[in-house]
């Protein structure tokens, strides 16, 4: 008797904490961050401004300005601004590559940035992964306009020809266009897998 008791408890105890994670104010309290695969490499990197997509900081009530360095960067329009140098980093991207089934060769590649707290959300972005193995090269691709987010992050699957290592980066030309038209660079993180 005393054991099903236990057992009702523990029951009752496993879901409530499954209905707690399920619930929509649970889902949208906090963005999951990427966590690396102990069985892979990764590299993450700093995503730079590089300028300003003209356009999409007017449509969104902001005048574009350069910096100390020629840089352009974006403000609301009549924002008075002491300094003249905007910082450089706007955020962090990443690509994780775990190897999934080695039997079958078969993989996963994640990705995605994080943009600063105290700079705009991304409204677009243009992301290449480009995957090697011994067997041939391949790009994964995501266009993606999006309503302004700070946190963006895809998956992929890659299924290599036959066994050995494969190298995924994020490709040069991947970035991310805040709302305020500020455009961010990644600077190509990188992980691998044996397959």
């Amino acid at each position: 008797m005393r054991f099903r008791a236990s057992l009702r408890a523990a029951a009752a105890i496993g879901a409530m904490a499954i209905a707690a994670s399920l619930s929509p104010a649970a889902a949208h309290a906090a963005k999951p961050t990427p966590q690396p695969d102990p069985t892979g490499t990764y590299i993450t990197s700093p995503m730079k401004r590089i300028g300003v997509d003209h356009k999409i900081a007017e449509a969104n009530g902001y005048e574009v300005r350069l910096d100390s360095n020629g840089v352009e960067y974006a403000v609301k329009k009549g924002e008075f601004t002491t300094q003249n140098e905007v910082a450089g980093e706007c955020g962090t991207s990443w690509v994780y590559f775990t190897a999934v089934d080695t039997r079958k060769h078969y993989s996963s590649i994640y990705t995605g940035y994080s943009i600063r707290p105290d700079w705009p959300g991304a409204v677009f972005t243009r992301w290449r992964v480009g995957v090697i193995d011994n067997y041939g090269a391949s790009t994964k691709p995501w266009d993606d306009p999006s309503t302004p987010t700070r946190w963006w992050a895809k998956t992929h699957g890659f299924t290599s020809s036959g066994p050995g290592w494969a190298y995924a980066d994020v490709l040069p030309g991947s970035i991310a266009t805040l709302s305020n038209g500020t455009i961010c660079y990644s600077h190509g993180p990188e992980a691998s897998a044996y397959l």
